[in-house]
């Protein structure tokens, strides 16, 4: 027969048939004409996270049937592939070149279905009673999604081999066939849409391994994948599942198949199976027999028997009948064959064929045969995959035994005698997955595994069970019988009463007076007893946690096992809020989930207060070689010091100076824990180890360029009792570094704590009422003045970050203190005239935010005034105004004061950002639910929020191009990470490509930086938590199993318990008053005075279709 008119050429997802994604399409040619004979599509990046996709959603259903019910499907498809076999068969010659007279694999493929349709209910665990008090047991259970990849030479076998099995026991499945023939996968694709096997369920698609391949191999929602074909290949895939998710990879890869004919065999059987086995599929088979050793008393005999059936074939084309030998799979295929062909002329001496035929056009081969090849040769170590046979000469068992076992490969082997005990010895000492007996390949046992020794794969596919155990995870059950003992307490629970009991439950006879009370309605005191069991049997986060929890707080859990309070106007909660959209398991939203990688804090060394002998400073004070402190103190200065200004630097150097040139012997206990301090920021590297010195003795012994910043920080923890005792503005400096350092640590609360510390010593010294000794000098006080407005800038970081109340509020506290004048006290060459006024300034306008959006207020007084929030917009523009020229970000600035600048910038939108953000939220959460009217405004304030992220990554970006980037402090990175969580919420909205970009930008920033501290934590941390939400960075694979959409966000959040949820839910939920009247007027002040660039676009309608969010 001919050709379909009409042959199927487009992917199968979701239960139906579409195109690919990007257009692409890649050409089927005759490889016996050279015809075109279809245009297949390509399956995209986007087109096979679709499918993974629709698997996964698929499963749960599919997984909930009883294998009767699954079997009925496989059934009418088994039907419906026997009604095709002839058009499959046309297929397959078209597009591989397989003779319509040797097609058998559509009755083959249908028999695995119907096979498969009658096996699920053989998958059983186990029991064990052995251990006293439990019955223990395994269940098996279906991993979720399996990907199949098969070859081109036997498409159909392979499809069945791997779908069915998968299917059968619970599994949703991705086919992805060849791009060498795809034809019968896409036919196979209508067949299961005509036997109504559910959408997502069977998902075929076909590309190149590069793509497609690649991405389901790699793919986080695929958790075990099954491969056909080339040893390469399979080692591709099998270090793509070793990065990724540590998939299950099943391997069924290439051959060099012996088969050693003794001269008591029957040599015209032999010769007869081996010659059909390499001519079979024009040798295009992996357990093909390429390999022939013959006794030497029977060489020349067998040679000429085996020839001539060699020769026996009819070549031609594969759609024609009588044909029995057709070309090669395509150009690639035909060109490697006659390549091995011109290596076998020259290593052997070449019996028949050697070349393609003169007289025929196509991929054509004739069947060759090489004798007397060296053993070491290229065409005797490597894989052919064409009608190619060498045939060597043997004279004894062990000789012929090695030579056999001399390859890589090990997938199949073959023995022809009439001697049982040689057979045996034979069939033990061959290394081969199988080996036959007096037959050789294509023949095995259908109720026997099939698989490959050494490099020919991994795991084993057929009876009994084993492709069904391919598919099946094992899980161990432990159950306490003390459960059954509440309801037979007259029973001893041995194994038969509990074969027993088994019994009665199924004939519905079971009694027991116990049962009986349990179904009756209990008293109110009974009841009352049950509720208070019940409490007692949940989980215990912690003692009274609601007690502990504040309405718009919420809690985490650190490395110590502590939970600590977070208030709503960190970036903690609403990180976690972002990165847990597409969970699917409901959880506390009280309770924020611990980082996945890092502890926070971490483990440092914690020194008794108390020292022997009055302290370390009795003892001798530790300093580095002056060139490594010079070092420390240049980054320090250049990256931390530019921001948070504590010292005069001509002031502070003559002072290092004199330190070393004493010794420290005139150096105070809290000037030598800032210097350590500053020695722990300026000596963190990529490199340092993790781990610390226990006691101050192995610390001071410790070799200087062995120290480190873990180090410093121990030898500073030393002196804090003293620091504490002295209560001096160098203590308040100590204290106030040594927080910025430990919060780069991750160490969030003694940050914290220390930074308290400082505060409380700055109000005993009347800093905030600008206070002075009689005798202080007008330097001692411009001094204490921009120490007091360092502290009030950094007490409102740490805090913002932490999540933590801020220590100096100006609402319960007056200030005196004016702004130092820079006329008398210098900043520094790191900062610019005029940055600590402007910062201080913007820095209220924070505070201002956090406490008219994020209040502690009760859940009935949720409405917040939309006249203050664009009083807030309008003055954080203002702000932005009204800075000096030399401040902007678009005026260019010195090399060493760029840092400077572009951190207040950040500042300037990460408020923005701030202030905005529960707008977007809301409006990703909530679109539907919105008015008309309100819809403009949180449109626009999510639009606003979208442009202070971009902006913020471009000021990053030209930051990393200077080289300013710092990780000495927390602030870069989180920044960086404000504007990822935030792309998120757009990416997801949207599902707009620039979004996704701007991730991305933002962990190659992440990835510049150096990888200290905080910023090592969150370049770890960031690809995890993105890869949870399907956005992984590998070759711009998605990675999700969720496509999530704003619907399902929404439905996510809304199965939360109201009564805990997390701040930025409940901010979701919060009403705000439309105030003034003017406020929808697109011509307002109020709406116009960002100049938002209209390309930032937040409705979902407009979104390009091509992305989705897995």
């Amino acid at each position: 027969m001919g050709l379909p008119e009409k042959i199927e050429t487009r992917l199968f997802i979701n239960g139906e048939f579409c195109e690919s994604s990007d257009g692409k399409t890649f050409d089927i040619h005759n490889p016996a004409t050279l015809k075109l004979v279809a245009k297949v599509h390509e399956a995209s990046e986007q087109d096979t996270d679709r499918a993974v996709a629709s698997a996964k959603a698929a499963f749960p259903s599919w997984s909930k049937l009883s294998p009767d019910q699954r079997g009925v499907y496989f059934k009418k498809l088994a039907k419906l592939i026997r009604e095709s076999n002839d058009e499959l068969a046309a297929l397959e010659a078209a597009s591989m070149g397989k003779p319509l007279g040797t097609f058998i694999d559509g009755m083959a493929c249908a028999a695995k279905w119907d096979h498969y349709a009658e096996v699920g209910y053989s998958v059983q665990g186990t029991t064990s009673v052995q251990t006293p008090g439990f019955v223990n047991m395994t269940l098996r259970q279906p991993y979720g999604v399996v990907a199949a990849i098969i070859p081109w030479n036997v498409p159909l076998l392979f499809l069945a081999s791997k779908l069915a099995p998968a299917l059968i026991v619970g599994n949703t499945t991705v086919l992805k066939s060849s791009e060498k023939a795809p034809l019968t996968s896409a036919k196979f694709a209508t067949l299961v849409e005509k036997a109504g096997f559910p959408p997502g369920v069977i998902n075929v698609i076909t590309g190149f391994g590069a793509v497609s391949g690649s991405i389901l191999s790699h793919h986080m929602d695929v958790r075990a994948l099954s491969f056909t074909g080339s040893g390469r290949t399979g080692r591709i895939i099998q270090a793509a599942a070793a990065k990724s998710n540590l998939k299950t990879v099943l391997l069924e890869l290439g051959g060099k198949s012996p088969a050693v004919v003794f001269a008591d065999a029957d040599l015209e059987k032999a010769a007869k199976d081996t010659a059909y086995s390499i001519q079979w599929n024009s040798g295009q088979v992996c357990m093909a027999n390429s390999r022939v050793y013959v006794q030497d008393t029977v060489a020349d005999k067998f040679i000429e028997l085996f020839k001539h059936k060699f020769e026996q074939i009819t070549m031609g084309d594969p759609l024609e009948k009588g044909v029995n030998h057709g070309p090669q799979a395509d150009e690639i295929q035909h060109k490697t064959v006659l390549r091995y062909l011109e290596m076998g002329k020259q290593s052997g001496d070449l019996v028949t064929g050697g070349g393609a035929p003169s007289d025929r056009e196509g991929y054509y081969i004739q069947p060759t045969i090489f004798t007397n090849t060296p053993e070491d040769a290229a065409v005797m170590k490597e894989e052919i995959f064409g009608p190619v046979v060498n045939i060597n000469v043997f004279k004894a068992e062990e000789e012929v035994l090695a030579k056999a076992n001399n390859t890589e490969y090990g997938l199949y082997a073959a023995v022809y005698t009439k001697d049982i005990d040689r057979a045996l010895r034979f069939a033990k000492g061959l290394e081969a997955g199988t080996v036959g007996v007096n037959c050789t390949s294509p023949v095995t046992g259908r109720d026997m595994p099939f698989g490959g020794y050494k490099s020919s794969g991994s795991g084993r596919e057929g009876e009994p069970a084993y492709s069904l155990n391919n598919f099946l995870e094992t899980k161990s059950y432990q159950c306490s019988i003390r459960i059954l003992e509440y309801f037979f307490p007259d029973r001893e629970l041995n194994l038969p009463q509990l074969r027993s009991i088994a019994k009665d439950i199924v004939n519905g006879t079971i009694t027991t007076s116990i049962v009986q009370q349990v179904q009756a309605a209990p008293t109110q005191d009974q009841s009352s007893s049950s509720e208070e069991e019940s409490q007692k049997d949940e989980e215990i986060v912690v003692e009274s946690v609601n007690d502990l929890h504040e309405p718009l707080g919420c809690m985490m859990k650190d490395s110590q096992g502590k939970f600590r309070y977070i208030g709503a106007h960190s970036e903690i909660p609403f990180n976690a809020a972002v990165c847990t959209l597409s969970d699917s398991v409901r959880r506390r939203s009280s309770i924020i989930a611990p980082p996945k990688i890092g502890s926070f804090p971490p483990s440092l060394p914690t020194p008794s207060p108390s020292h022997d002998g009055g302290g370390i400073a009795e003892e001798r004070y530790y300093l580095p070689p002056r060139q490594l402190g010079d070092r420390y103190i240049s980054r320090f200065l250049e990256e931390v010091h530019c921001t948070y200004w504590f010292y005069s630097i001509e002031g502070f150097l003559n002072r290092v100076d004199s330190t070393y040139s004493t010794s420290c012997l005139l150096a105070s206990n809290s000037w030598m824990c800032s210097l350590y301090a500053i020695f722990a920021i300026g000596a963190a590297t990529a490199d340092e180890q993790d781990g610390s010195p226990q006691d101050s003795a192995s610390l001071l012994s410790l070799p200087s360029a062995e120290k480190t910043s873990t180090d410093y920080i121990a030898l500073a923890k030393q002196l804090i009792p003293s620091v504490y005792d002295e209560a001096d503005l160098d203590s308040i400096r100590a204290l106030a570094i040594l927080s910025i350092a430990l919060e780069n640590l991750c160490s969030r609360v003694t940050s914290y704590l220390y930074m308290g510390a400082s505060v409380q010593m700055a109000y005993s010294l009347g800093l905030h009422r600008d206070q002075m000794p009689e005798s202080g000098s007008s330097m001692e006080r411009e001094q204490s003045r921009r120490i007091w407005w360092t502290l009030f800038m950094l007490d409102q970081d740490i805090a913002s970050r932490g999540g933590s109340p801020n220590l100096i509020d100006e609402r319960l506290l007056k200030i005196d203190t004016p702004l130092p004048s820079e006329q008398m006290l210098y900043p520094g060459m790191h900062t610019p005239l005029s940055w600590l006024s402007t910062s201080v300034e913007l820095c209220r306008l924070k505070r201002d935010i956090v406490q008219a959006v994020y209040p502690e207020r009760s859940s009935s007084t949720k409405t917040v005034s939309l006249s203050t929030i664009s009083a807030l917009l309008l003055s954080l523009q203002k702000w932005l105004q009204l800075i000096p020229p030399h401040l902007k970000h678009d005026v260019p600035a010195p090399p060493t004061q760029k840092r400077a600048v572009a951190s207040l910038h950040l500042h300037y939108w990460s408020s923005t950002i701030l202030l905005c953000r529960p707008f977007l939220l809301y409006l990703v959460l909530n679109r539907n639910e919105l008015s008309p009217t309100k819809k403009i405004w949180f449109e626009r304030m999510g639009k606003t929020c979208i442009d202070a992220a971009q902006k913020s990554i471009g000021i990053l970006h030209q930051m990393a191009n200077d080289n300013t980037l710092s990780s000495l402090t927390a602030f870069d990175s989180t920044c960086i990470l404000r504007a990822i969580m935030i792309f998120i919420l757009a990416y997801a909205h949207t599902k707009l490509q620039c979004y996704r970009s701007n991730i991305e930008t933002g962990l190659m920033l992440l990835r510049r930086m150096e990888q200290v501290g905080f910023c090592k934590i969150v370049a770890e941390e960031t690809p995890v938590r993105l890869a949870d939400l399907g956005i992984s960075e590998d070759q711009k694979v998605c990675n999700a199993g969720v496509l999530l959409d704003d619907d399902l966000i929404a439905q996510l959040w809304g199965n939360f318990d109201p009564n805990f949820m997390t701040p930025l839910p409940s901010q979701a939920s919060l009403d705000f008053a439309f105030d003034d009247s003017s406020s929808f007027d697109l011509n307002s002040e109020i709406l116009q005075f960002t100049n938002l660039d209209e390309s930032i676009m937040l409705d979902p309608s407009q979104a390009f279709s091509g992305f989705d969010f897995r």
